[in-house]
């Protein structure tokens, strides 16, 4: 694993402005949607017959909320492509973390060693899948591991 070169940013940006601005078609189209959805007469006969009305509502909305997601990941990629983001585009910043903290003694002066040998970089076949990843594989596991107990 290795930094990627001036012509993989290349492609990487093409690949996250092109999904950047799909996402944001799909977005706005549901948003318009939802809007139409909500602005419908809600004279209804039944009660039950507003139940699948309300599922598709909150499913929409639900899409919407991950769409979002994705955006602001993409975007953060796009600025780290530029050399504006908070660490550089391919870093996994927790293997960062944990190579810097290698390198400090502990409170018993002994240097701790890390997890598993790491490499800061995310591999490639990682960002050729999915250009807009934050984290590798492993610390991506954690972070989700995490997001479900919280």
């Amino acid at each position: 694993m290795s930094k990627p070169n001036k012509t993989e940013l290349t492609k990487y940006k093409a690949i996250l402005e092109k999904q950047l601005a799909s996402l944001k078609g799909d977005v706005g189209s549901m948003r318009d949607e939802a809007r139409r959805a909500s602005d419908q007469d809600a004279s209804v006969d039944h009660l039950a017959d507003q139940g699948p009305d309300n599922y598709d509502q909150g499913f929409r909305l639900g899409l919407i909320e991950n769409e979002e997601e994705t955006i602001k990941l993409i975007e953060e990629a796009l600025d780290r492509i530029k050399g504006n983001g908070d660490w550089d585009f391919g870093v996994c910043p927790l293997c960062q973390e944990e190579i810097e903290n290698a390198k400090k003694p502990g409170k018993d002066g002994k240097k701790p060693k890390p997890a598993k040998a790491t490499d800061i970089w995310i591999p490639k076949a990682r960002l050729e899948y999915l250009p807009w990843a934050r984290y590798c594989v492993r610390h991506q596991e954690t972070e989700e591991r995490n997001r479900e107990i919280a």
